[in-house]
């Protein structure tokens, strides 16, 4: 049973350089502990593994994490889950979202490829 709730105004995933920005804005924040992001890879086995977390500081305010790690894995898909932990310890899932990418090392190759073509 949830103890309270929650509501976004916003959420999304941005590509910057080799990072991954996961941020989001909450409208209705009732009775919330913390957020919880969580990444799924091959290389985690295909399970959810907490990387952020964040205490709550109420509604209208922005909440970011810049994910450094991923590209140092060898995967083209990552799953992002945004969890928001209630004050009795409940967990609920809020959002998830999937993103597709191309390795930092796939990213060099490709670029030599093409200079050796040119």
């Amino acid at each position: 049973m949830l103890s309270g709730r929650v509501r976004l105004i916003s959420f999304s995933i941005q590509e910057e350089g080799r990072d991954f920005v996961i941020a989001w804005q909450s409208e209705i924040e009732e009775d919330v502990r913390q957020y919880e992001i969580m990444r799924k890879t091959p290389f985690s086995n295909d399970q959810f593994v907490r990387v952020f977390e964040a205490p709550a500081h109420g509604i209208n305010r922005s909440y970011d994490f810049r994910d450094s790690q991923v590209f140092k894995s060898g995967s083209d898909k990552v799953d992002y889950q945004l969890e928001v932990v209630y004050s009795n310890g409940v967990r609920e899932i809020v959002k998830t979202q999937s993103m597709n990418y191309t390795t930092t090392a796939v990213r060099r190759t490709w670029g030599s490829l093409k200079a050796m073509f040119q």
